[in-house]
């Protein structure tokens, strides 16, 4: 008789693991990313279309006030309203995105793509072209339930500089 109680914890215990592996709680946690993930993949997409509008109001909307442009190292390039200003001076030839994907921890975001931004310019630096393949890095922050990019990392590595300290020479 002894060996019923502990046959029966024993059939507890062991089946208590069994139960369903995903409380309710986690089964909301998860699906939240994938949808906010999936609305920044849309609004990396708007932006990237504005910016190839040159559509300053779509821009100023996606676009925390603190937002920069940073060179690979953490160095700012440029912050807002330069980065802005630049826009446009440039003739846009190509801007392209691909192979976005984003990453939520909270209430930020990463997105990451490939990026093609070709063009000249004008004004300082008069008919210099360039045409860059760039990997990014997009930080965005959730501010009042709408989500805004507030830095954008980029490394234009070429096949002479990827092997070096320092592939990022942008």
């Amino acid at each position: 008789m002894k060996q019923l109680p502990e046959t029966t914890l024993a059939l507890i215990f062991c089946a208590l693991p069994l139960q369903s592996q995903k409380p309710t709680s986690q089964a909301t946690t998860q699906a939240a990313p994938d949808t906010a993930s999936a609305e920044l993949v849309t609004l990396t997409n708007v932006w990237t279309g504005a910016i190839s509008a040159k559509d300053h109001a779509k821009l100023e909307a996606l676009m925390a006030p603190e937002f920069a442009l940073y060179r690979w190292n953490g160095e700012v390039l440029s912050r807002r309203p330069q980065w802005l200003d630049n826009l446009d001076h440039i003739e846009i030839k190509e801007f392209t995105v691909r192979d976005v994907s984003a990453r939520t921890y909270g209430e930020f975001a990463t997105v990451t793509s490939v990026c093609t931004w070709a063009g000249t310019w004008h004004g300082v630096y008069e008919g210099t072209s360039f045409d860059f393949k760039s990997i990014m890095v997009d930080t965005w922050r959730r501010m009042d339930g709408n989500w805004k990019v507030v830095a954008r990392n980029s490394c234009s590595p070429t096949h002479a500089s990827a092997d070096t300290p320092s592939p990022c020479n942008r």
